[in-house]
């Protein structure tokens, strides 16, 4: 008896041992597959985030600005050779112009030793050629390259092309901004600790004691073998517990149970990191909320699901005002704190409303897909607007931001995700064009203002080409001799099919079409031109915030008039608050370089805007033109009087000249003069007239006052 048990104990522990071997080699088996799944998610999470950031850096109106033409080192310096010099998003850029070929290259802040094309071999041309087929403006491609000397980089190329309607798109081919990332020692190490992977290497093969994943070029050839430290806790765990099976046959069942405990654990373990990855491929890693592609899933899911007598569907995109504006004054650091603090004030207030993703740099969106929910879709809008009532405080300083939200709902009849984006996008820039921080529903007439305003600035590009566009003079005389001595330049716009155009309607037009410039040149030139003829007559001009932006601008203009032989001390330029408080520095960095030319500065239409004293003392203007809307009502409304006398004597009190226009009336004119106004400008004298006609006015006006209405 003792034989046949002794063969059973013996059955039992051999069983038992090849039962535990073959537990423990299936757990390393399952391990080593959970392991190269994390592994691949990392590399695709890496090239995810190589082209968002090759979005956020090429889709860009700057860049637009920047990289195209003459390209501007400045911008270059402080936003892609910095970032190369930190390295914490990329360490290589290359600017590829419409040839394909290299404008520029930098890598770890130093410029590059070849082109693109030297760099990285022919395969690139695959990733340029892909972009090239694409027609979208989001079009970056991503892939891995190994460069000149066999390091292997993650790389992402993609159009520079404009985030905003307001600059256009460059003719012709677009040129390619390219960013790499070495996958150096210190690469693997950053992979390793974010995904948890020991052990991360390149080797030249794999096996069973060293897996690895294959990592190709876009053509397909395998460049690299990307191997990890191989687990063995299975077989680690079954050797613990041998001795124990061999001298008691009856612990191998508590031994098998405590295996599969810790086998139990180890596909926990793999599979929450399997979870992480996938997390990490779906959501923003900044602010923690769904990213562009996830929320475009769900977008197209209820799109796709809807029916109109029980799913209504809203979409509510948000694009945050002012944000680029501290994104380039305090760096891009506080601006990621604050889209921090955006996303979670934001993820307070639409908590259970729906689906809200960042979709963007600077843009959110928020999907409603219930009843209940679409219904409060204004209530939710106007909460996200109060959350900028009060300043964010970010690093110390206390930042003012707004947000401007365009709404787009689905309940009459079905739309494509596509569509349904679109409209919401174009609301929420009918809610910018309204003053910005507010909330704008789409209409179909929102399309058709859109189509109309595309129709009037072809128009207006037609009439430039065919010289269709005229100046005319209005005088301005010194209040206390009442002569004329100076005139301002208007603009107007006589179509032939249209008829007259007013300037606050084409002007805006121009801004946004890119051709403010050419307007602004033409104005200038042919008002320096015709004042020419009248000397001792001073010529104001108007000066677009557009041009303005130009830190070029004293330069371009001295320049102008060097060839009209323009004397500089005779012109004037206005301004409006407008160009403050885009770029305060470089405002007045403009403004000092002009006077120092001998270009007087007046700042016009004051009252409208922010009307702040601290611009008054700050920038050094010359001049103060009071908008007709502190003018009007002075002769009938004490508080209005008043406050016109209040504001010429500050500007008298800062040493400003002051200048009324609007001036429409006798008592107005009286009262004006009274309150101690230099000059006035209105109808009450003369209206804006030709150039011949404002000559013979001048010539015979002076050196005799004006004649004026009401004394006969």
């Amino acid at each position: 008896m003792a034989l046949p048990a002794l063969l059973i104990i013996a059955a039992a522990i051999f069983a038992g041992h090849l039962i535990l071997n073959d537990m423990a080699e299936q757990v390393d088996r399952s391990e080593s597959r959970n392991v190269e799944r994390s592994v691949n998610a990392a590399l695709s999470s890496l090239l995810t985030r190589l082209r968002e950031t090759n979005g956020d850096y090429a889709v860009w109106d700057d860049a637009v600005r920047k990289l195209y033409g003459k390209v501007d080192p400045d911008f270059v310096q402080s936003n892609l050779i910095d970032s190369t010099r930190q390295a914490i998003l990329f360490d290589t850029v290359y600017l590829l112009g419409e040839d394909d070929q290299s404008i520029f290259g930098y890598q770890n802040g130093s410029a590059a030793m070849r082109s693109a094309r030297d760099e990285f071999g022919a395969v690139l041309d695959l990733l340029v050629t892909k972009v090239r087929a694409q027609s979208k403006s989001f079009d970056s491609q991503t892939g891995f390259l190994r460069d000149r000397e066999g390091a292997l980089y993650a790389v992402a190329i993609g159009s520079v092309t404009p985030s905003s309607d307001a600059v256009e798109k460059p003719l012709g081919q677009a040129r390619l901004l390219l960013i790499g990332r070495a996958l150096n020692g210190a690469a693997l190490q950053r992979m390793s600790e974010e995904f948890v992977l020991d052990g991360l290497a390149f080797a030249a093969s794999s096996g069973p004691d060293k897996p690895g994943v294959r990592i190709n070029d876009p053509s397909g050839t395998q460049i690299a073998l990307l191997t990890w430290a191989p687990s063995a806790q299975g077989n680690e765990a079954f050797h613990r517990v041998l001795p124990t099976a061999f001298l008691a046959a009856g612990l191998v069942c508590l031994t098998t149970l405590f295996l599969m405990a810790i086998g139990y654990a180890n596909l926990v373990e793999l599979s929450k990191r399997e979870r992480q990855a996938v997390f990490a491929a779906n959501h923003d890693e900044l602010t923690g909320l769904p990213n562009r592609a996830a929320f475009g899933r769900s977008l197209e899911k209820a799109t796709s699901h809807y029916r109109p007598e029980c799913t209504p569907v809203a979409l509510i995109y948000m694009d945050l005002d002012g944000f680029k504006e501290v994104n380039d004054a305090y760096g891009h650091e506080s601006g990621d704190f604050l889209l921090k603090y955006v996303a979670s004030g934001f993820g307070a207030i639409c908590q259970g409303a729906g689906t809200l993703a960042r979709v963007g740099g600077d843009e959110f969106a928020l999907l409603l897909d219930r009843p209940e929910t679409v219904q409060r879709a204004e209530i939710l809008c106007e909460q996200l607007i109060r959350f900028f009532d009060h300043p964010a405080a970010i690093n110390g300083r206390m930042i003012s931001i707004g947000t401007s939200i365009g709404v787009a709902v689905m309940a009459q009849e079905a739309l494509s995700a596509e569509e349904l984006l679109r409209r919401s996008d174009v609301a929420m820039y009918l809610a910018k064009e309204f003053g910005r921080n507010r909330v704008a529903f789409y209409d179909p007439s929102i399309d058709a203002a859109r189509s109309e305003r595309t129709t009037l600035a072809d128009k207006l590009r037609e009439a430039i080409k065919a010289d269709q566009l005229a100046v005319v003079y209005q005088p301005i005389f010194e209040a206390g001799s009442m002569r004329p001595t100076g005139v301002e330049a208007l603009v107007r716009w006589l179509h032939p099919e249209v008829g007259l155009v007013p300037p606050d309607i084409f002007v805006p037009i121009a801004e946004e079409s890119g051709l403010i410039d050419q307007i602004g040149a033409f104005v200038i030139g042919r008002a320096c031109r015709d004042a020419l003829e009248w000397p001792g007559v001073r010529l104001s001009v108007n000066v677009s915030a557009v041009q303005f932006r130009n830190p070029k601008f004293d330069v371009v203009l001295a320049n102008m008039l060097g060839e009209i032989g323009f004397p500089t001390e005779r012109l004037e330029i206005e301004m409006t608050e407008t160009h403050l408080v885009a770029n305060p520095e470089r405002a007045q960095a403009i403004i000092a370089n002009l006077r120092a030319r001998g270009v007087t500065i007046a700042l016009d239409d004051f009252g409208t805007g922010y009307s702040s004293i601290g611009y008054l003392r700050r920038f050094a203007f010359d001049k103060l033109k009071l908008d007709r809307s502190l003018v009007v009502g002075i002769t009938s409304d004490e508080a209005a009087r008043e406050l016109c006398e209040a504001t010429i004597a500050l500007a008298r009190a800062l040493d400003l000249r002051v200048t009324a226009e609007g001036v429409e009336t006798e008592g107005e004119a009286v009262l004006l003069r009274q309150a101690g106004c230099d000059y006035l400008q209105g109808y009450a004298f003369a209206r804006p007239m030709t150039a011949e006609a404002v000559g013979s006015f001048l010539l015979s006006t002076v050196p005799t006052a004006v004649a004026l209405p009401w004394t006969g």
